[in-house]
Order: C-alpha cells, then structure tokens, then sequence
C-alpha cells in the first residue's frame, strides 16, 4: 500500500486514461472488489462489462489486465479505476481464499454434487467440462507408446460452431470479430494444454478442427482488423507444434494432409497465411535440419523442446541460433539464476533487459531485477518501455536519483506532462538548471498533446493558446485549453467558446447540440469572470432568437439559463 499512489499510477497511464479512470472511479463503476491474496480482482461497468486483474508485489505492480480492447500504450482507464478505488477505499475489497485453497478439504463426491448444480444453472458448462476434461484424463498405454487421446471431435467442433454460430446478439460488427477471435483463442490454449499433457494427436484433432470450421465461417464476419485473421494464424503455429510433438503414421499424416490443404487454400485467398505456412512446412519436413525452411520452425521446435521438457536440447538450440533471450528466461525458470543474470547482462537490446527484468521480478529477485534494469538504460536503443517500468520502482525503494534517471530517459523519447512532473519534482533545487534541456525535447518531439500540456502546467497561458489555434482541427486540443485558461484570458475563451458552438449549431443536427451547449457554458462563465454579464445576456437572448424554431437546441439553452 505505501508504494502504490496517485503518483505512481500516473507514471502507469497515460494523461486521459488517468483522468477518464479517475472519473470511473468517482462514478462508483468499480465493483464486485476482491484481494486473494496480493491479486485484485474486480470488474467495471463500461460500454459494457469488464474483468479485471492485478498482482501486487514489493515493488507495487506486477502486472495487471483488463478484457477491454484498449491497445494505446499504458494501462486503461478501467485498470485506472480499481487502483483508485484499492488505495482510497481499501476497506471495500472482500479478503477471499483462491480457488485451489478453496477446495483443497472437498471431496470428489461434495465436488461432483457442486459441478452438477452449477451445470443445471449454466448448461453451457457442461460442454465446457467435456472439453476440458481430457486433459485430466490422459493415459498411456506403456511407457514407449504414444497416449490413447481423450478428445472428442465432435464435442469440440460442436463448441466452436457454438463460438463461430452468427447472430449472437451481443457484439457490433467490428467486436464480434475481437469477441469471437478472443474465445477462439482459449480453445487453441486449451489444445496447447492438452499437448503439453502428452496428447500431441488430440491437439492436432482439435487445431483442425478449428480451422476447418473458421475456414467455413470466415466470410460472415467483418474482420477489418485482423483479429480472426491473427487468430487463424495463432492456431496454425500451435498446429505446426503439435505436428512436430508427435510420430504420424503415413496414413495419419496423408489424412491430415487432405483435410489441411483445402483449409489453407481458403484462407490464404483472405490473405492468412503466416501460421497456415508453418503447418505445412512442419508436414513436409519435420525435424529435418537440412531443410531450407529451418530457420522458419526454429521457434516451434524451441516451443517442443521445452514443452517435453528437454532442456538440454533446448538450451543448445538457443545458443546455436542466437535466441540469447530465450537461453536465459530458461535458465532463469530451472533455477541457475546467477548465470541467467550473469549473461542478461551481455545484452544489448534493452527490450530484452526488460524481459529478463520482468521474470526476475516474478521470481522475488526484485533487486537483481532493479540491477539490470539500470544497466539496461544505458544501452543504445528504444528504452521508454524499460525506463517507464523502471522508475517507479526505483521510487518505491528510496532511490529517487535512479528514479530520476529513468524518467529522464523515459520523457527523452515519449515527452509527457507526467514524465515531466516526475523530473521536475524529483530534480528538486537542479529543476531550473535543467528544465531549458527537458523542453527543447518536449519542442522537439512535435508532440502538441503534450506540449500543451507542458505549457498549461507552466501556466504559460499564450503559448497554449497560440498551439491551439495552429491546430484549427483538433477540437479537443481547443477545448482542453479553453478550460485551463478561462480564469487567465477570458476574451479568449469568450471567442472560441462562441465560434465553436456557432459551427456545432449551424448544421440543424441535433446531436450536436449538447457539445455547443457545452461551449456556450464556457462563454458564459468567461463572460462573468471579466465582469461582462450584460453582454452574456444579450448575445444569449439573441441566440434563442434566432433558433427559437428549433426546439432540440433550445432545450439545451433553457439548461443555461
């Protein structure tokens, strides 16, 4: 709790996922707020419901996920929320037991009876279940022979017709591709899960049909995105994996052949075609390493290699192609540590660092993390993502000039008004030594959000505007600054107020009469500030003049009355 502020989940987000988080948290739309252990769990009422997850840790936070979309850079606003709601309201979150520790004490019979219930109360478990279970259940006959597979083809294929059936009723055009490719994505998990259970051939069972029925379904869907297509591709690796984990007969092999081919060629006319090639290099040459195409299944034989628990074999075939982050994120999971940070430190990528940096912090080697971390700042490269999970970190230990250091090289190449807080707050009395170099970075960059930003926190109120009116297309840019400055250039804001919401009523559409109202506040508040409410007043009963045949906006009007 003493290491996770305001402050620090700032430096997590950005500027608007903060301020939208904080209005969520303010809005009470966090609920259903757990601890299991050093794990929050909750979820927001959004555009629609979202899960949420956060681990906690020494250092503060260790990792945290939301089921939104959100793919801008930094923790969403929803994630935002639950922390604001952890640090100021942490009486509200119920201590409950994991599930593990849940049902440690219950018996198969007590646990049958529960399973059942909660099956009559949610039929589609059932199916889940009988999908699930084969994975518990795989046998084998001897020790030299492969495992007699549980997997039923036709339990699955009817679980993802049920996943690809259209008019599902609860996802838009351009969700149901995400939402459909998202459960697509648990079913090649859970045949990754089966595979790493022994039963190779159950796997490749449930891969094609995978994409056999997505081949099918293909065309119903707007997948603009690619997230069905990203999807094809994930269940084509893990397929080509499972085709490398296990001995087809001939005959095996042929059938395989004749189902894939028909597959691959219709989708490949939908321009997917990463995975699917793997699949067929993996068909046509196996662990043959005098193939041309070796290279290209160098990370699906890693994947075999260490999924079988061959760890020699694995290691050697890092080192003999280069996979130096592999090598030591292995070494590091078997427990020869002091070699796995030892040759960490020969990177030269710092995305790399950060990785290894990563893992070291699962393992509760947090300052063997913060170590390398640092060495990693000095690496030529990109380090903004490394110097953004450094710093704070390095603040919650007490070491505020490392911290410093790491927002340095943060703001140097992604400028921000947090990352110059940060400095600026941590630089102490070098703050104005400093601070001409920080914004010629910040100028430098062309990034206007943020040197807004950067101007309004200086109070430097003519820069600011002058900025937003070189940017006559940025609405929101105008209307960031109107807000901040109307206390300090009201005349300002009484024009660009009164020309923005002139635009908005102009067009006779009702839906934008709510922004203009918006503006027209502002004047109307600018307008009082410069002691000039009589001319308010007579611009304002002209205005409900002139529109007075338009009943949509002058609802809006009576609201400024």
């Amino acid at each position: 709790m003493s290491t996770l502020t305001e402050s620090a989940i700032r430096s997590y987000a950005s500027a608007q996922s903060f301020e939208r988080g904080r209005e969520y948290y303010q809005s009470g739309a966090i609920y259903n707020t757990v601890r299991e252990g050093s794990t929050l769990l909750a979820e927001c009422v959004g555009s629609e419901i979202y899960r949420l997850r956060i681990s906690l840790d020494e250092g503060g936070i260790q990792s945290a996920n939301c089921t939104c979309p959100y793919e801008m850079g930094g923790y969403c606003k929803h994630l935002v929320a639950l922390l604001l709601t952890y640090i100021h309201k942490p009486d509200e979150f119920t201590e409950r037991k994991t599930i593990p520790a849940l049902l440690e004490n219950v018996d198969k019979a007590a646990l049958i009876v529960i399973l059942s219930k909660l099956a009559d109360r949610q039929p589609e478990l059932y199916d889940w279940l009988e999908t699930s279970l084969p994975v518990a259940t795989i046998k084998k006959t001897d020790s030299q022979s492969r495992p007699v597979s549980q997997v039923s083809e036709s339990a699955w294929r009817k679980r993802i017709k049920n996943i690809l059936r259209p008019n599902r009723g609860y996802y838009d055009d351009y969700e149901s591709a995400y939402g459909v490719a998202q459960e697509l994505d648990e079913i090649v998990n859970a045949a990754i899960d089966i595979m790493a259970a022994g039963d190779a051939q159950g796997a490749i069972t449930i891969l094609i049909v995978l994409l056999e029925e997505l081949s099918d379904a293909y065309e119903m869907f707007d997948d603009s995105d690619g997230e069905l297509g990203d999807s094809a591709d994930y269940a084509g690796e893990t397929l080509a994996e499972a085709i490398l984990s296990t001995d087809l007969t001939e005959k095996e092999r042929e059938d395989l052949v004749s189902r894939f081919e028909p597959v691959a060629e219709n989708l490949v006319g939908y321009g997917i075609e990463d995975g699917l090639n793997l699949v067929q290099h993996a068909l046509d040459y196996g662990w043959d390493t005098s193939s041309e195409y070796i290279d290209t299944l160098e990370a699906a034989k890693l994947n075999v290699l260490e999924r079988q628990g061959r760890t020699d074999e694995f290691l050697a075939l890092c080192q003999l192609n280069g996979q130096q982050l592999r090598y030591v994120k292995k070494l590091l999971e078997i427990g020869r540590m002091e070699e796995g940070i030892d040759a960490a430190h020969q990177f030269s990528d710092p995305i790399h660092v950060l990785e290894v940096a990563k893992s070291l912090r699962e393992s509760n080697r947090l300052p063997d993390a913060i170590g390398l971390a640092e060495y990693g700042l000095n690496l030529e490269g990109p380090k903004f993502h490394l110097a953004t999970w450094l710093a704070p970190l390095e603040e919650a230990q007490g070491s505020n000039e490392q911290a410093l250091q790491a927002h340095l090289a943060a703001f140097a190449e992604g400028p921000s008004l947090e990352a110059y807080k940060h400095i600026q707050r941590l630089s102490g009395e070098r703050w104005q030594q400093m601070k001409p170099a920080q914004i010629k970075i910040l100028l430098q960059s062309n990034r206007t959000d943020a040197i807004i930003d950067v101007y309004l926190h200086e109070q430097e109120w003519d820069k600011a505007i002058a900025l937003a009116e070189q940017n006559l297309y940025s609405y929101n840019l105008r209307e960031k600054v109107a807000d901040a400055v109307i206390a300090h250039r009201p005349d300002w804001v009484i024009r660009v107020s009164i020309k923005e919401a002139e635009k908005l009523i102009e067009p006779t559409q009702s839906k934008y009469y709510p922004h203009a109202a918006r503006w027209l506040a502002k004047a109307k508040q600018a307008y009082l500030l410069s002691g000039r409410m009589a001319e308010w007043q007579a611009y304002f009963a002209q205005l409900k003049t002139t529109y007075a045949r338009r009943p949509s906006l002058q609802k809006e009007l009576k609201k400024l009355a």
